[in-house]
């Protein structure tokens, strides 16, 4: 026969063993993953955040906007020129010289931090990319018990809602009490490890987006933009060397001719601007993914621990 003392065979037992199911799972989880995931968000600090488009950003800002202001004006009839008023400011032969020439000077910094992001991103992007492979297996794998403990904890509390003991039964009061406190604390941390999840998850998502980004704008900056950077500096030299302004009828042929190639100078530029902004928002959004992610798991290490007794037996945690 049952042993009227032992809580298991009292009334409403059932919800005792659930809730310690739920604590196994829980427990087996926050055990066999969390580890894990500590581990790999702390290796992944530095690949991933290691670096900054923010300057390469701005660099390729001041390229862009210099190469778009060194284009000729069209300047006033050579018939007005003569007049005093007309005669003031610098020629426009001088003011292309001295544009072009700010515009050539832009692409030190671009070439710098392109070079600065290349060391620092292409060494690490293959084993980053594995080790963000191995943080979303780990959120996978735990995601399964954690699914199982959820739908223990619903029904629990739909076993817990009709349960009205005798309020002189103490002993059936303290058993509801310890089950209720059980139950509690499993459920906060269920819910630490599903926030857990959902932060590794989004340090995945935009991890790869970051690391996908800095190919991309690496290779935006390769090949076809040095072509059209090459093929528009050729252009404009031949009116940038000595001191003087050359003739007006050189420059605006030279200018004619220069066009086209500055015309896809910019198209380029244009393109890794957009990248790069994109690159930018992506890294500061991993920033703050990484930063959440290292709370949840900090918050992991604070077992919840209920005030209330535990059942008849069983140690707290």
């Amino acid at each position: 026969m049952p042993d009227p003392g032992d809580p298991l065979s009292a009334p409403g037992a059932d919800t005792a063993i659930q809730a310690r199911r739920v604590g196994r799972l829980a427990r087996t989880a926050h055990a066999g993953f969390a580890p894990g995931i500590a581990r790999l968000h702390q290796s992944l600090q530095q690949p991933l955040l290691a670096t900054d488009a923010k300057p390469l950003l701005r660099a390729l800002q001041d390229m862009h906007h210099a190469v778009g202001d060194a284009q000729r004006r069209q300047g006033s009839p050579r018939w007005l020129r003569w007049l005093p008023w007309m005669r003031s400011g610098r020629p426009e032969e001088a003011q292309y010289q001295a544009e072009c020439r700010e515009a050539l000077r832009t692409r030190a910094a671009v070439a710098d931090h392109a070079q600065q992001l290349a060391q620092v991103h292409q060494p690490r992007s293959a084993d980053a990319g594995r080790q963000l492979s191995q943080l979303d297996e780990l959120v996978d794998a735990m995601d399964v018990p954690l699914r199982k403990a959820q739908s223990l904890l619903t029904a629990l509390w739909e076993g817990l809602r009709p349960q009205r003991p005798d309020p002189q039964d103490t002993r059936d009061l303290d058993r509801l009490r310890a089950v209720l406190a059980d139950v509690d604390t499993h459920r906060v941390l269920v819910q630490r490890l599903e926030g857990t999840c959902s932060a590794a998850r989004d340090v995945v998502r935009i991890g790869r987006a970051v690391l996908a980004g800095r190919d991309t704008l690496l290779g935006l900056l390769d090949g076809r933009f040095d072509r059209c950077w090459d093929e528009w500096r050729l252009r404009v030299e031949p009116v940038l060397s000595g001191d003087a302004a050359p003739d007006a009828d050189r420059v605006a042929e030279v200018a004619r001719l220069a066009t086209p190639a500055r015309r896809s100078l910019l198209q380029q530029l244009e393109q890794a601007r957009t990248a790069c902004t994109r690159l930018q928002i992506d890294e500061q959004a991993l920033a703050q993914a990484l930063a959440l992610l290292g709370e949840q798991l900090a918050a992991l290490g604070n077992r919840p621990i209920s005030d209330e007794p535990t059942l008849p037996g069983r140690m707290p945690r």
